[in-house]
């Protein structure tokens, strides 16, 4: 898929006239509307197979919308990036709808205030992560970026307490408050050091699986 994406982008480039280094940015930008294309699809089929489309929507777009702005580790190939987006939105969906089940308000109140804690310190500590391919230049960019994600993380805050308190008793809402917890969580975690070295790790796994195969 990158390589055609790349493909259509040196033929934009000839047509407009445009160097090597506005060829890349236009690559960029197409490989990332079809990265997103293809994930949210296969996403929206992972769920609907497991019968939890909304709850793995949820953790899809909770976490693009909040890494638009946040950036974070990136795994090496767009492919495998799908891959690990579209497993992890399918897994926090099912946990999402096993957890609704026996949702007690306490234990998730807790869980929202620490979660959320972790966010905010994250946030603050690490974003905005840039990554080769997007590097982040520019003292007021970075601080336009670093609001866009404090106001984020603000906005998921407040849906997660309107889900919390809404007073209908239907593990609908529960499942989708879950579902916001785990992604913007995920999200987060991708800012770390020890979410960069575990997606850097997951970037080798095609290769051990590989040399498996091939024994």
């Amino acid at each position: 898929m990158e390589r055609i994406v790349r493909r259509l982008a040196s033929k934009i480039a000839l047509s407009l006239g445009y160097d090597a280094e506005k060829e890349s940015v236009v690559a960029y930008g197409l490989i990332a509307i079809v990265q997103i294309t293809v994930t949210i699809l296969f996403v929206w089929l992972a769920g609907l197979a497991l019968g939890a489309v909304w709850e793995a929507l949820t953790v899809c777009f909770s976490v693009s919308l909040y890494r638009k702005y946040s950036g974070g580790a990136h795994a090496d190939e767009a492919n495998f990036c799908t891959i690990v987006t579209v497993v992890y939105c399918s897994f926090a969906a099912v946990i999402s709808r096993r957890l609704a089940i026996i949702y007690q308000p306490i234990p998730m109140l807790i869980a929202i205030l620490l979660v959320y804690l972790f966010v905010y310190l994250a946030t603050y500590r690490y974003a905005p992560v840039d990554s080769p391919n997007k590097p982040i230049t520019g003292k007021p960019r970075i601080r336009k970026m670093r609001k866009a994600s404090f106001l984020t993380v603000s906005v998921y805050l407040l849906l997660q307490l309107l889900l919390f308190f809404y007073k209908i008793p239907a593990h609908a809402y529960q499942s989708l408050g879950i579902s916001l917890l785990l992604g913007v969580s995920w999200q987060a975690f991708t800012l770390t050091p020890l979410g960069a070295i575990l997606l850097h790790k997951l970037n080798d796994l095609p290769k051990y699986l590989g040399k498996e195969v091939s024994r």
